[in-house]
């Protein structure tokens, strides 16, 4: 009798380890694809964004604002302002040739539901 449960233990015990290896393997596993797959989507919407911005005046003239008035850009959007020239189409090319502008310009539309609704709509998503 004692045997047998014995036994019954040592089987409950040894199918309770397998289960949490098994378990945290696959949640590593789980967690990696997740982060794959939200960057390669994250990726993807940039990239919209960026189509967006550069079909669209209104979306321009709202994200050149916005970086003109955020301290952070300011300085920047100065010196790619007179780089450009004034032709709005070589400002815009300019600002998504700049990483830190880019950033900020795509976390601006990005966070604004409105703006963000309206980039999708022009590149018909």
């Amino acid at each position: 009798m004692k045997k047998i449960l014995v036994f019954t233990l040592a089987m409950a015990f040894t199918a309770s380890m397998s289960a949490q290896i098994n378990i945290s393997t696959d949640g590593a596993k789980v967690t990696k694809e997740i982060s794959k797959a939200y960057s390669a989507d994250s990726a993807g919407v940039e990239g919209q964004i960026k189509s967006a911005l550069m079909k669209d005046e209104g979306l321009q003239k709202s994200t050149m604002n916005y970086l003109k008035s955020n301290p952070g850009t300011a300085k920047s959007m100065l010196n790619v302002a007179k780089k450009s020239e004034g032709s709005s189409s070589a400002l815009i090319k300019t600002v998504l040739g700049n990483k830190e502008l880019t950033a900020a310009a795509i976390e601006y539309i990005s966070s604004n539901p409105e703006l963000l609704s309206r980039a999708m709509k022009i590149i018909g998503m």
